[in-house]
């Protein structure tokens, strides 16, 4: 008591909902709060992990696919085709010259042949040649993905800007043909895991607020670099960009501590170049939805009193320096009301382990 005497309460919460009134009542009453935090505490820091699906999807148009028994090659269709068929395999990831193979009749083999196979002997023999420019002819998968994500952002009244980083760790399936399948075999890529770093800027805007709920639209756009399982060399030059859009649904359980759940939506491909100077864009786009933490450093510090348990912002006098002070009385983890500074809805005398109690207080 000698030292810290409390001397008046007030919802900042109030004061605060106009900035002006906010102002005035720090200078009238010349109350203490620290400029550095302040400021640090427009930013806000996010952690969230989850789960997604990524659709690593590519077209062939522009070239000849082959398969036999034990490969499947592309070869761009501006080549003349003859009696042996010399394809590139690996256009996911690290394309290279595969062995030549002898095909028993080298013409493009079309849709009306292609579902007659007594008549046709590359059916017959379990070769198929198809012209994609023909035939629209593409590969698709869902593959499971992990991120982890890490933002900052700022603050600027119902604005967002900042940056971020995120990891993924993506489980590639084989991936089935768009049409055929009856008589093309999954493409199975050269990697069966790989993952992504993403470095990128993010741009938000709350637009809706329902108690101590929040939503907040948000753009992240940036860079994407895949793992050494896809070779950077092959990768054509500027196709590592990426844009997300997703909403970010926030629980204010306290003003500096939120649960964020973000489902959001994932745009990005990358060009694998062949050595004869053709390209295969691979598409890997993805749903995704993330559940994490986000806080914000408090601007004023806790109450140095033990027995200040008050849950709104209030002001005591610090006897040692004589002048106000703003400070609260909860951690910032604490679950409660931002609005009007409860802990809980449901009165103590309700709670579960009280309900049997004659006197729960």
């Amino acid at each position: 008591m000698r030292k810290l005497l409390l001397v008046i309460y007030f919802a900042t919460g109030i004061a605060m909902s106009v900035a002006g009134q906010a102002d005035d009542i720090y200078t009238r009453y010349n109350i203490y709060r620290n400029p550095f935090r302040v400021f640090v505490n427009k930013f806000s820091f996010t952690l969230s992990s989850g789960y997604g699906l990524t659709n690593y999807r590519h077209e062939l148009e522009g070239f000849y696919f082959y398969q036999d028994n034990n490969t499947q090659l592309i070869l761009s269709n501006q080549n003349e085709l003859g009696g042996i068929f010399s394809g590139y395999d690996g256009w996911m990831s690290r394309p290279f010259l595969a062995e030549e193979v002898a095909i028993d009749d080298p013409y493009d083999v079309p849709y009306d042949h292609l579902s007659n196979p007594v008549n046709n002997p590359l059916l017959r023999n379990r070769q198929v040649l198809v012209d994609t420019d023909t035939l629209d002819l593409g590969f698709s998968s869902m593959s499971p993905t992990v991120p982890i994500m890490l933002a900052i952002d700022y603050d600027i009244n119902k604005f967002r800007f900042g940056l971020g980083i995120q990891y993924e760790r993506h489980y590639v399936k084989p991936l089935k043909p768009t049409l055929l399948a009856d008589r093309i075999r999954p493409y199975q890529p050269q990697f069966e895991k790989t993952s992504y770093f993403k470095y990128f800027g993010l741009l938000g805007y709350q637009f809706y607020e329902w108690w101590d709920y929040t939503f907040v639209a948000e753009v992240q756009l940036g860079r994407a670099q895949a793992g050494k399982e896809i070779s950077q060399d092959a990768i054509g030059i500027g196709q590592n960009f990426f844009s997300n859009i997703g909403i970010n649904i926030e629980k204010n359980l306290s003003e500096y501590f939120r649960i964020v759940v973000r489902p959001s939506y994932d745009i990005k491909s990358y060009v694998v170049n062949l050595p004869d100077a053709s390209s295969v864009r691979n598409y890997n786009s993805a749903f995704m939805v993330q559940v994490g933490v986000s806080i914000n450093i408090p601007e004023i510090p806790r109450s140095p009193m033990k027995s200040d348990h008050v849950q709104l912002k209030h002001v005591i006098v610090d006897s040692s320096r004589g002048r106000l002070m703003e400070v609260r009385g909860q951690p910032f983890w604490k679950k409660q009301n931002p609005k009007v500074g409860e802990n809980h809805r449901r009165l103590w005398r309700y709670k579960l382990k009280n309900r049997r109690k004659i006197d729960p207080y």
